[in-house]
């Protein structure tokens, strides 16, 4: 399988490319949304670090208080996006560093959709891959806000670069 510490910098890693992506916002594009309905590039930003905090609820299952701690991530990321991903980061770490490895295999945790798992299975379900895609819409509102010189590098492995030409045709 993989290690804490392995899925821990995978987090990590995750964490890292969504602040190099914030260095990329166009901070006059902020009330932008794609739909009427969707939500701005703002409250997109405000809710990224929410995905860390609630961890804490997925291991008591008491999803009552979920508004309210992300709305206090949401103050928090709003004045403060990348300081706020490294507290949470910092607290999710912590969190899961206090588990056994029994604990990661037997332990149930309890989804918001009210489903049971094994905390394993919640820890890559919940946290990484929301983080994850949240990380791709992220890249996609600011592409079209106009950054098109953004690429594959900046959101996969949250640098600037350039892709290599692609191979010839045969």
């Amino acid at each position: 399988m993989f290690t804490r510490e392995q899925y821990l910098n995978a987090v990590k890693h995750e964490v890292n490319v969504l602040k190099h992506l914030y260095t990329k916002l166009p901070k006059d594009k902020l009330e932008y949304r794609p739909t009427p309905k969707q939500r701005s590039l703002q409250e997109l930003l405000d809710f990224l670090p929410g995905n860390l905090a609630i961890l804490k609820h997925m291991l008591d299952g008491d999803w009552k208080n979920a508004g309210k701690t992300l709305g206090d991530v949401r103050e928090a990321a709003h004045k403060d996006f990348n300081g706020t991903l490294d507290r949470e980061f910092a607290k999710f770490a912590e969190t899961v560093n206090s588990f056994s490895d029994a604990d990661i295999t037997k332990k149930d945790v309890f989804l918001p959709t009210g489903q049971t798992v094994k905390l394993g299975d919640g820890l890559l379900g919940f946290p990484l891959k929301f983080i994850t895609a949240y990380k791709m819409q992220l890249f996609l509102y600011l592409k079209s806000c106009g950054r098109e010189e953004l690429n594959t590098f900046n959101c996969w492995f949250g640098i600037d670069g350039q892709m290599p030409p692609a191979p010839p045709q045969k």
